[in-house]
């Protein structure tokens, strides 16, 4: 029984999602990428972090502390 509840709402999530529509950034990305074959460097560093920043993984990793050390993106 609970997985048929699990079920049924990992579809209604699923639908929710689908309802929200594309960020304007997102939009923007894929246009580029689809006229150019490459992303640019603002739209990777968005999605996948800094490169030049270490990833704190495991057991220990505190939310918190990442938050309180990122620091605001500048829009553009």
């Amino acid at each position: 029984m609970s997985t048929t509840i699990q079920d049924d709402l990992q579809r209604e999530i699923q639908e929710k999602l689908r309802q929200i529509p594309t960020a304007p950034w997102v939009r923007q990305m894929l246009d580029h990428y689809r006229r150019t074959g490459a992303f640019r460097p603002q739209d990777l560093r968005r999605l996948l972090g800094d490169p030049n920043r270490a990833v704190e993984v495991g057991p220990n990793a505190s939310l918190s502390s990442f938050f309180s050390s990122k620091t605001p993106a500048s829009s553009g």
